[in-house]
């Protein structure tokens, strides 16, 4: 049977940012500023958070590793993966954030450094932030990779978890040099209380790395397509995932997740099939293992990965997209976090100037 690549308008979700963001505010009171301002001055000062809307006219920056570089920007947090030629992902937090957000953050980057092992090429020249009006998210020599981090009140507790996604990507391997995760603040206590925050973040990362952000990229003039099948029974063509789904115990292709719409299909494995793998667009409450799957998956998009994963039980024979229809049970207990969840597509282009 033909293979049948999906629409390149369903694989480049509309951001709806008036709807989500509009004008988000963050809200802080300070002693100092108290003291220090006059006493007809506002106890509260406010911040304005708003990303940089995705349009059809990328941004377009030169890479000028071959000058003489500037300040590195190596690790920005004590997570494990400190260069020796390996993978790093940097951690910019736009905003303070308390002690435990820091480590969630460093831990979620350290599991993702446990896959992604392939140093890539430094950059070096200036990246515009992905939020109006803040400081560039490089200014110097990056490697390799930085994530813009936005821990900020959006629409209270219980409504948008955020968004996240590639911010600007290098066009000679089309994959992530600066990125993007903005979280509504009010909801991270509820997270806590699921013992699901750090699964949380380690799934929106992956999709700033590229999981079901980058998958098909033939639109942006990258010959990349990972994403195939028909609307109604989409798969996974990458050689390693499939391998890795078929070690596991699936059958098939790899499947993935058709409902749900925008935010979540066509962004994750299929939740019926794959069930607690992190990668779907459910977390279960308990375990939500990140992987082999995922981990080939990286492979396929273009990383140096190492073929390991955490512990995940997937019954042997489970049926991928080209066996009967999948069928949804609709039992499980935990966190619909696609529907939380808005995936971003990239706003400019690196154009890399040093090849690795």
């Amino acid at each position: 049977m033909k293979k049948t690549i999906l629409n390149s308008r369903l694989v480049r979700r509309p951001i709806v940012l008036s709807a989500i963001l509009g004008i988000t505010l963050f809200t802080s009171c300070s002693d100092e500023l108290i003291e220090s301002e006059s006493s007809t001055l506002s106890e509260t000062q406010t911040t304005l958070l708003t990303l940089v809307p995705r349009t059809d006219e990328p941004i377009i920056i030169n890479d000028l590793t071959a000058d003489e570089p500037q300040t590195t920007m190596s690790r920005a947090s004590d997570a494990a993966g400190n260069d020796r030629g390996r993978f790093n992902i940097s951690l910019k937090f736009l905003l303070p954030p308390t002690e435990r957000q820091e480590e969630v953050f460093n831990d979620a980057a350290g599991r993702w450094e446990r896959i992604i092992i392939g140093d890539v090429p430094s950059f070096t020249g200036i990246i515009p932030s992905s939020f109006e009006g803040f400081p560039p998210a490089v200014d110097g020599t990056l490697d390799d990779i930085v994530i813009e981090v936005a821990l900020a009140p959006i629409d209270g507790p219980g409504g948008i978890l955020g968004q996240a996604g590639p911010s600007f990507v290098r066009t000679d391997d089309f994959l992530t040099l600066s990125g993007v995760m903005f979280f509504d603040v009010d909801d991270l206590d509820f997270l806590e209380s699921l013992d699901l925050f750090e699964d949380v973040i380690v799934h929106e990362m992956g999709h700033v790395l590229g999981v079901g952000t980058l998958w098909n990229t033939a639109p942006f003039g990258f010959d990349r397509t990972l994403l195939e099948g028909p609307v109604d029974n989409p798969y996974f063509s990458g050689r390693k995932a499939n391998v890795f789904w078929n070690a596991e115990g699936g059958t098939g292709e790899l499947p993935i997740e058709a409902d749900g719409g925008p935010g979540t299909a066509f962004g994750h494995w299929d939740e019926a099939t794959l069930n607690n793998e992190l990668m779907t667009g459910f977390l279960n409450l308990g375990e939500n293992p990140l992987s082999r799957i995922t981990a080939g998956s990286m492979r396929d998009l273009g990383y140096r990965s190492a073929s390991v994963g955490e512990q995940y039980d997937l019954p042997r024979g489970t049926p991928g997209v080209d066996l009967s229809t999948l069928e949804e049970d609709g039992t499980s207990e935990g966190l619909n976090i696609a529907s939380m969840e808005t995936l971003l597509q990239p706003i400019g282009f690196v154009a890399s100037s040093k090849k690795k």
